[in-house]
């Protein structure tokens, strides 16, 4: 299939100019002629009009098939190009006829003039207008209708009678072919005048509508020079039409606008319907003075231009009333966006500042909570943006039914809440968080997930006249403060909080210097057999050597680490250290050594695309086998899909061995063991049974053993609960009882005693 390509402007430019240099020969030459009437054989007209119009040909079909032409343009330009091929081969046939004397192409003319303007009128008809609402369209339908009706009584006054006077036989048949074509013309060229397209640009618009004028008032002339046959109107309109259609061409394919400047093409307020209201009116009272016969035909013109433009100005006035109700619309909803959070429609940071600051102004006790949900980056981690979005929803929901509608509830970002209280006594504010907290705890099925949330509560109590700021971070300390409990429920503010969070705050600069700066150490915890007490594996445990605060246990820095986001470095730290030291031991005593290593793996770890590959790098350079190594992950660590799961199958695929830990005390155990692919499970310490319930360790154990999988209780304290253990089938066991967690060099002189504290001793 072909394509047709562009032309290159420079040579519609000489096209342009040789067209233009042409039309003003042209019309020089008749005015000479039209004066003097030089004894010249042909008129100069008739050799230049015909190639006028083929050039103007030419052009047209530049513009229709250049790229920079809008597909809705191009259909203006198709018909247009196939209108002035028709002009072109009537000229040239008129030409022909008084050339050749044959009558027959007089009439050939004809039709293809015929067609030619009614192609033309056509194309002015698809211009795209561009318009978006009925009120326009009925706008520019009056606009026009108004030009027309002023146009028709101007033609009326000073062309109809004009003709008539030269035509006085027969000057009923005369009006229709006077009135006829111009009051079209007048409608073409008010159509193109008046409209707004971004397809087109204005000026092609208005050359296009000085076209159809003088194209269409051609015939009018014609009428009106009557007793004058010697002179051939045609000869100079028909070359002016052609070079405004040609200029009209070369400025479409000339446009470079941007999208803006096009929309802005659009169509906008004119005010010749207003000049040619007031141009009837003029006339109205011109023909009055001159007592004029047709004077009441302008009374009439001015009371339906009067009408008209009441219609026009009601449907306006209509629209903008419309519009500006949309507006007020917009403009509320602008001010409920900037100050409502978008995912629940609660109130936003920057609203509830303002009410604070309010609150604080009037008398009376008032009470501001900050709320943060506990674990919720797990949810987000392991089962998506998405299903955190819809639980932080639903947390919405269930604390705005909590509290009183005066009550200001917001979200302050993330998993973040606040609540502004005021009236309130302590005691009552206890009451609406303890409702909060349970309803809370009430299960959520989000995208098949049973969900619950649990939160932490800061509170601050103050009265008119405090300053907003203070109370809010006080607030904000209170909530931080009942996170480190770890238990949920809510904390008020007490003087020396600041102290506390300062503490968290420095620590969290000093572990990232610790990570990198050797300070961490690796203690390890035995896992024996029972009955024997044989150690078959060791859990890593990681210590911190606290420069000024001496040895630190887990609980005094994990939080920390999870909050700033270093848990990922410091398990990485951890994995690599306990691999390491797994492979010397083997080095050293042989065999299997200490049996297998457990490493803890935090749920951002999981999430991590890369985790898989940092385990395997860590086997690789300790030469440690897969199958010794076992990574320790917690329920809620464990429920999500996406890189959770693909990172779990990558870790079974390598050979690595994988315990579920704290089993019992996350939201979806029994699911879990159908789809999580796990080695182990590791009794939680607080199923560990006290002397006479042993109930549910016992259903453990075998529900484990149903499926496969091996079983180790945790937080073995007393000799009776071994014996207790051991009695329900256990054969693995792991606490205080047989050994608390000890350095390396501990650890390997008491495997060197093979056996730890037995049951029963």
């Amino acid at each position: 299939m072909s394509r047709t390509v562009p032309h290159p402007p420079s040579r519609a430019r000489r096209l342009l100019y040789a067209l233009l240099l042409l039309t003003v020969v042209n019309t020089a030459a008749y005015a000479v002629d039209l004066a003097l009437r030089p004894p010249w054989p042909l008129e100069l007209g008739q050799l230049f009009s015909p190639v006028i119009a083929v050039l103007a040909v030419l052009l047209c079909r530049r513009a229709l098939h250049n790229p920079a032409t809008p597909p809705a343009a191009r259909v203006v330009w198709r018909y247009t190009s196939w209108g002035m091929t028709f002009i072109a081969a009537s000229i040239t046939t008129r030409i022909a006829g008084e050339l050749t004397g044959l009558s027959g192409l007089g009439r050939v003319a004809t039709a293809a003039q015929i067609a030619g303007a009614v192609l033309l009128s056509y194309s002015l008809l698809r211009i795209p207008l561009g318009l978006r609402s009925r009120t326009e369209k009925v706008a520019l339908a009056l606009d026009i209708l108004t030009v027309l009706v002023a146009a028709a009584a101007f033609i009326q006054h000073f062309i109809v009678v004009a003709a008539l006077q030269v035509r006085a036989g027969d000057a009923a048949p005369a009006i229709g072919p006077i009135m006829g074509p111009a009051l079209v013309a007048v409608v073409l060229a008010a159509k193109a005048a008046f409209s707004g397209s971004e397809a087109m640009p204005r000026r092609v618009l208005y050359l296009r509508a000085v076209s159809a004028l003088v194209g269409g008032l051609g015939s009018v002339v014609g009428m009106l020079l009557a007793a004058r046959p010697d002179i051939d109107v045609q000869l100079l309109l028909n070359p002016l039409a052609s070079a405004t259609i040609a200029l009209s061409a070369w400025f479409q394919m000339t446009a470079r606008e941007t999208a803006d400047q096009r929309r802005a093409r659009r169509r906008r307020y004119s005010v010749l319907p207003y000049v040619a209201v007031a141009a009837v009116d003029a006339l109205l009272v011109w023909t009055s003075v001159r007592d004029s016969p047709d004077r009441l035909l302008f009374v009439g013109a001015a009371v339906v231009l009067t009408a008209l433009v009441v219609v026009r100005q009601l449907s306006v006035f209509r629209e903008n009333d419309t519009l500006l109700a949309e507006l007020g619309r917009k403009e509320q909803q602008l001010r409920h966006d900037a100050t409502h959070d978008a995912l629940t429609g609660l109130a936003n940071r920057s609203l509830f500042g303002e009410r604070v600051t309010a609150a604080v102004t009037r008398s009376g006790p008032l009470s501001i909570v900050f709320v943060d949900l506990d674990d919720f980056k797990t949810v987000n981690d392991t089962l998506g943006h998405g299903v955190g979005d819809a639980l932080l929803v639903t947390v919405a929901d269930r604390m705005r039914g909590a509290v009183r509608a005066g009550d200001t509830v917001a979200r302050l970002g993330g998993d973040e809440f606040a609540i502004l209280f005021e009236g309130l006594e302590p005691d009552a504010v206890d009451g609406i968080l303890v409702r909060i907290t349970e309803a809370l705890l009430e299960p959520v099925i989000v995208e098949g997930h049973p969900l619950t949330a649990r939160a932490s509560f800061g509170v601050v109590e103050g009265t008119g006249g405090e300053n907003a700021d203070d109370l809010l971070r006080r607030a904000d300390i209170a909530m931080y403060e009942a996170k480190e409990r770890g238990e949920g429920g809510h904390q008020r503010y007490q003087p020396g909080m600041e102290d506390r969070a300062a503490h968290r705050h420095r620590l969290a600069g000093d572990l990232r210097t610790a990570i990198d700066g050797g300070e961490l150490v690796l203690h390890y915890q035995p896992v024996v057999s029972l009955p024997e007490g044989r150690m078959t594996g060791v859990e890593a445990l990681v210590r911190w050597q606290h420069p000024t605060l001496g040895l630190l246990a887990p609980g005094e820095f994990i939080d920390v680490a999870e909050h700033s986001g270093l848990i990922v470095p410091l398990g990485r730290w951890v994995l690599r250290e306990a691999t390491r030291q797994a492979a010397a031991w083997i080095d050293e005593h042989g065999g299997p050594g200490f049996g297998t290593v457990a490493v803890n793996a935090s749920a951002r770890q999981l999430q991590r695309p890369g985790f898989a590959a940092e385990v395997r790098a860590a086997l690789h350079d300790s030469g440690l086998p897969a199958h010794l190594l076992t990574i320790e992950i917690t329920e809620s660590a464990a429920v999500g899909g996406g890189a959770t799961t693909e990172t779990l199958q990558a870790l079974r695929a390598m050979g690595v061995r994988l315990a579920l830990d704290d089993f019992g005390t996350g939201q979806s155990t029994l699911s879990l063991l159908a789809t999580c692919p796990v080695d182990q499970i590791k009794l939680d310490r607080s199923f560990t049974p006290a002397p006479g319930p042993d109930a549910i360790a016992g259903a453990v154990l075998r529900l484990a053993q149903a499926m496969g999988i091996e079983a180790v209780a945790e937080g073995v304290e007393t000799g009776e609960q071994a014996r207790t253990l051991q009695g329900l089938g256990y054969a693995h066991a792991q606490g205080y009882h047989f050994a608390r967690p000890m350095t390396p060099e501990q650890l390997a002189a008491t495997y060197r005693r093979a056996v730890l504290t037995p049951p029963g001793r």
